[in-house]
């Protein structure tokens, strides 16, 4: 296998447990990485745990850890330190017209996708090796505007905001700042909340909106998370992964 370029490094996912931080994680440990993965679910870190080190065929270390407790996550990093890389995918999509815009729910979102990540790299900074970095993951959301995705947007544009102004902050600590930015991404949530006909209209309508006319996977996700990681020429990057779904008309 040609990349082993994770050879001997440590990668810490927090929501490590499906989807794109799945995925990432997954890939890691086939690239040769030492993976920790953490996420609030008791229940999706024994199965992420256990699925990850039966595909690696060695251990995978697995955490419960509420992102938003900012004295659990110190605790988490530090006992896990000294690593080379960390990756926080975020939190789930959630989408609220303006008839139904509820402020509490729209807070409890912007802190988790964006203050949950924010300190977690502010705490990991004093733990990542030179030449290590932090991926962070926004979205389409603040370059192309989805109805009913207004509050999406705004988190998103504030998450590759900070990507380039903690890319410049970080730099004398030999550490670089990244964000993998998806579009339409199939991680299996839509057609959990979503009966077998809507999902496959939903589908089928966001496909054809955009040139590869499919929906992303999150194993793409995790390629340029990974691109980012092994690239020490690289920070500040706003990676767009969306199907090219910036350039419909």
């Amino acid at each position: 296998m040609a990349e082993r370029e994770l050879d001997g490094k440590k990668v810490v996912v927090i929501g490590g447990t499906k989807g794109i931080g799945y995925a990432t994680a997954e890939m890691a440990l086939a690239w040769g990485a030492d993976v920790v993965v953490a996420s609030r679910s008791a229940e999706n870190v024994a199965n992420a745990g256990e699925a990850l080190a039966a595909s690696a065929g060695r251990p995978v270390t697995a955490e419960q850890l509420d992102g938003m407790d900012r004295a659990a996550t110190a605790d988490f990093l530090a006992r896990h330190a000294p690593f080379d890389h960390l990756a926080l995918p975020g939190s789930e999509v959630i989408r609220m017209s303006m008839e139904d815009l509820d402020e509490g729910k729209a807070r409890a979102y912007f802190d988790s996708k964006f203050w949950g990540p924010f300190w977690a790299a502010y705490q990991a900074r004093t733990h990542i090796r030179r030449g290590g970095s932090i991926t962070f993951y926004s979205g389409v959301a603040n370059r192309r505007p989805i109805e009913g995705y207004t509050m999406g947007g705004a988190v998103d544009g504030a998450i590759d905001a900070m990507t380039r102004s903690l890319a410049w902050e970080f730099h004398e600590a030999g550490i670089r700042v990244n964000c993998v930015s998806p579009g339409i991404i199939d991680t299996g949530i839509g057609q959990a909340i979503r009966t077998a006909e809507e999902w496959a209209a939903w589908e089928r309508y966001n496909s054809e909106r955009q040139p590869v006319r499919r929906l992303g996977h999150p194993e793409e996700c995790a390629r340029a998370g990974l691109y980012l990681m092994t690239n020490g020429f690289v920070t500040g990057e706003i990676l767009a992964v969306d199907g090219g779904v910036e350039s419909i008309p």
